[in-house]
């Protein structure tokens, strides 16, 4: 994670993003992310999880997603390449935090992207020990162009999906993967060819995620053995979530739904959750 000291929305680079409106609520917006944000550690301490930190950097008030900076599989890092100008000057500090967590022993190597191809790190990518696969979203912000480093990295298959709807950019927005193998998904983000893949394979364990939560982000969540911490959940989806034994931790995290991210997008996740 990476604390949100100079968290602000100054730029738009997804619809979820409107300047104009943060700069009225400056001062109050960045104290509830700053609220929401020591109660999401708090959260995954609380559930047990060790929490490292990434010190943030002035004028690059997006890298508190920590998920976009890198891909970890199996204690291998593809470290992220990003598509915007803006959220570029986070791929050096991404470097340097994870050759520190290298020296450490926390991950075995560090690799780079191929030049030119984009890929936003785990915010484009779920990997699914389970079913011994990883899924790829491109579209939006990765190149599918990516899927090869990130299958040679992986050493196991990775299944692209398209993203068309410009509110679920990233992968994370619109697909969870939990504990138990199922699949919190969103069905409007992905081309009609990408749901039927969802579905051909994850088959009674995709689970549908409301469209009131979709459009709260709900699916950007990060599961930590039965419970589900995101930052809105409804009671249908609650409900949902309880019929298969899961129990929803739901976090005050709407100021960085202003961004676009929620509970999985301040998380990169470096071992088994």
């Amino acid at each position: 994670m990476s604390a949100p000291d100079f968290f602000e929305v100054s730029y738009a680079i997804n619809p979820w993003m409107e300047p104009a409106r943060w700069r009225p609520d400056d001062a109050a917006l960045r104290r509830q992310a700053h609220t929401g944000w020591d109660a999401l550690r708090a959260c995954y301490e609380g559930l047990g999880a060790v929490v490292e930190t990434m010190p943030p950097a002035t004028g690059l008030p997006d890298m508190v997603f920590t998920a976009n900076a890198a891909v970890v599989v199996d204690r291998r890092v593809l470290l992220a390449r990003f598509r915007h100008p803006e959220r570029q000057g986070e791929e050096a500090h991404g470097r340097v935090l994870f050759e520190r967590l290298q020296a450490r022993g926390l991950v075995d190597s560090v690799h780079a992207l191929p030049p030119g191809v984009c890929l936003e790190g785990a915010g484009d990518v779920v990997v699914d020990a389970q079913r011994g696969i990883c899924w790829m979203g491109h579209g939006p912000r990765s190149d599918l162009g990516a899927r090869a480093a990130l299958q040679e990295l992986a050493r196991r298959p990775v299944l692209a999906l398209e993203l068309v709807d410009p509110r679920f950019y990233h992968l994370d927005t619109c697909l969870c993967l939990l504990s138990g193998g199922e699949l919190l998904a969103v069905p409007q983000a992905f081309s009609a060819q990408g749901w039927r893949q969802l579905q051909d394979i994850a088959g009674t364990q995709l689970v549908e995620v409301p469209q009131d939560d979709a459009l709260q982000l709900a699916a950007n969540a990060v599961c930590i053995g039965r419970d589900v911490v995101m930052g809105y959940c409804s009671a249908e989806l609650r409900e949902r979530l309880a019929e298969r034994g899961y129990r929803a931790c739901v976090v005050p995290l709407d100021a960085f739904r202003r961004a676009g991210g929620g509970a999985r997008c301040l998380t990169l996740t470096l071992g088994a959750a």
